[in-house]
């Protein structure tokens, strides 16, 4: 497999890449961890992904001991050296090591920095967009969630939803409010006439706070589309023509279907692909060029 990982510095290929028998990150997900993805040199949304870090482990009471600076340092000197143009980076730190569940006094975190080329999605996954099927996530809890490495839930529901035609899923939490999708936030549209809206759940519904998720919303708002944070419910799924996923390395991806419910997210003239050129101009200005986001190749301008 191409690319490369570091464990606590000492950078490997990832088959000689070893973690400690007794890391509790390993042992009981004891973890947080943030994704980033790489254009060339240019790590898109450094800063807010290592503020988020460091606030999912203040909520798991874990200390980071290695200043924003340092870590920074580390993630773009270790994807400089895979080449390809568009990669994905994970940064995982765990609490340390340890065999009880009782938390060491004195654990010494260990960090570990993973740089692979990113997936290239076929063109489908753009062009047609997808299906989700909605679930209910047990156990939820209210309030912005930490981003942790247990991702089980969304593992086993993934697996039921693909194998039912669907290529995601749509988790509701116990009271029937839409949350987010395995590894995405989620922008339903909603149409009056010639007025729209668009609405993303909001943070106490439970659901992660997405970075590209904050961009969106800063981004339709400065351009004068309506978009809110509230509570949707399951049902309200049929008054909503259009919708789209957004994550870090996928970008936005339209849905074309949320259980037998069909939306036109997908269309061209669409508003949803007139939010996607909004997005990737403000990519282009981050990054100093204007990508074509499944390869992460220069775009020509004619």
């Amino acid at each position: 497999m191409s690319g490369l990982v570091s464990v606590n510095g000492k950078i490997t290929s990832p088959e000689l890449a070893a973690v400690p028998a007794l890391d509790r990150g390993f042992l009981f997900g004891d973890n947080v961890f943030e994704v980033f993805v790489c254009f060339g040199d240019q790590v898109l949304d450094m800063k807010p992904h290592l503020s988020r870090l460091r606030a999912s482990a203040e909520a798991l009471r874990m200390t980071i001991p290695w200043s924003d600076d340092e870590l920074e340092f580390e993630l773009k000197t270790l994807s400089e050296q895979v080449s390809e143009t568009k990669k994905y980076l994970r940064l995982v730190v765990t609490r340390g090591e340890g065999l009880g569940l009782r938390i060491p006094a004195n654990a010494k975190p260990n960090r570990f920095i993973y740089c692979f080329p990113a997936t290239v999605e076929k063109p489908e996954v753009y062009k047609e967009g997808f299906a989700l099927r909605k679930s209910l996530k047990s156990g939820g809890e209210r309030g912005a969630a930490a981003k942790t490495g247990n991702y089980l839930s969304s593992i086993l529901a993934m697996e039921k939803a693909e194998s039912e035609g669907f290529n995601d899923i749509l988790w509701s939490n116990s009271d029937g409010e839409l949350t987010e999708a395995s590894t995405a936030n989620i922008f339903f549209m909603s149409r009056a006439g010639d007025n729209i809206e668009f609405i993303t759940p909001a943070p106490h519904s439970g659901i992660l706070l997405g970075i590209t998720r904050g961009t969106m919303i800063d981004l339709m708002r400065g351009a004068g589309i309506p978009v809110k944070e509230e509570i949707v419910f399951a049902d309200e799924i049929p008054r909503f023509d259009e919708a789209f996923l957004c994550s870090t390395v996928r970008g936005l991806v339209p849905v074309n279907r949320i259980d037998r419910h069909k939306m036109h997210s997908a269309r061209n003239g669409s508003v949803f692909r007139h939010i996607e050129r909004l997005f990737i101009t403000w990519v282009e200005t981050q990054i100093g060029f204007r990508p074509d986001w499944r390869t992460g190749l220069p775009i020509t301008r004619t």
